[in-house]
């Protein structure tokens, strides 16, 4: 593993409509994440609609969180065709974006040419759904990409979050997958209450593609450029796992320069005290005192 290069990766988290359902201290979270490392900077919008090249001047990464959508039953607002071939003509150009959770859905990207850079399109009407369980293990299925090399674990778990399965392929993507979730028939016997009416064990045993494993991490190709996707993130307590950290961080790190110099967090020793986001030297005590 190299030394972690000086200069900070200029990073732009494009955000606005995002489903109510979602906590809304997700973005700064991300944001805290990131500059945690001494690896990034971080700028937040929430109205990317109207912007020119001259908005995405310097900076090397997008991460987009946005679905467009303010409730489920919604329909989705786009970004509009300037804004979308900004952010098509920046990754084909050399530079990186990440894709981040519910912002897979085809509803809010309808230019075939966003499955292209997805890799894969998820869309409720046709085939697309959500497991009905929202704790999940995740398995690292590739260990020999540079986001995941190096890695002391092959697993982990997420903590109430949203497993999405069945999405559409791109025939032309560069796509590789760096992990999975196994969407288990008999995790839906612990669903929670409020979505236990909705189906029966009958059923679920009738859904397509259940009992295989589901990507929920990949990588992709797209010009000069490119994308990293992570379908995980629903909840602040996924985010705050140290496997959620490690992959999101290298893999932004990887979108936005096409290598990894960011180690995982180190949580031996006496690094075991430090508190969320790992990278940051404080530690649970100083976390526990509180700010005037």
């Amino acid at each position: 593993m190299t030394s972690i290069p000086s200069s900070p990766i200029k990073v732009l988290l494009v955000s606005g409509i995002v489903t109510s359902e979602h906590d809304p201290r997700v973005n700064s979270l991300l944001k805290c994440l990131l500059e945690s490392t001494g690896r990034f900077k971080v700028r937040i919008t929430e109205e990317f609609r109207g912007a020119t090249p001259e908005t995405l001047a310097g900076y090397d990464l997008i991460l987009v969180n946005y679905d467009g959508k303010e409730t489920v039953h919604d329909p989705a607002v786009r970004l509009g065709e300037q804004s979308e071939k900004l952010l098509l003509d920046f990754v084909s150009s050399g530079r990186g974006i990440i894709f981040y959770h519910s912002s897979i859905f085809r509803e809010a990207w309808p230019n075939p040419e966003f499955a292209r850079l997805l890799g894969a399109y998820f869309d409720f009407s046709l085939g697309s759904r959500k497991a009905l369980f929202d704790d999940m293990t995740v398995k690292i299925s590739t260990m020999d990409h540079p986001i995941t090399s190096g890695l002391e674990f092959d697993e982990w778990r997420t903590v109430n979050d949203d497993l999405f399965t069945l999405g559409q392929w791109h025939p032309d993507a560069s796509v590789e997958v760096l992990a999975t979730v196994y969407d288990d028939i008999n995790l839906y016997k612990n669903v929670p209450l409020h979505m236990r009416s909705q189906y029966s064990l009958e059923a679920v045993e009738n859904f397509h593609g259940i009992n295989t494993e589901q990507p929920i991490a990949w990588t992709n190709r797209y010009g000069a450029g490119r994308v990293f996707v992570m379908t995980l993130g629903h909840g602040t307590d996924t985010i705050k796992r140290p496997g959620f950290v490690a992959l999101f961080c290298r893999g932004a790190e990887w979108a936005a320069t096409g290598e990894v110099t960011l180690p995982p967090p180190d949580r031996s020793g006496e690094n075991r005290f430090r508190v969320w986001p790992f990278y940051s030297g404080i530690t649970i005590t100083e976390n526990a005192v509180p700010r005037l």
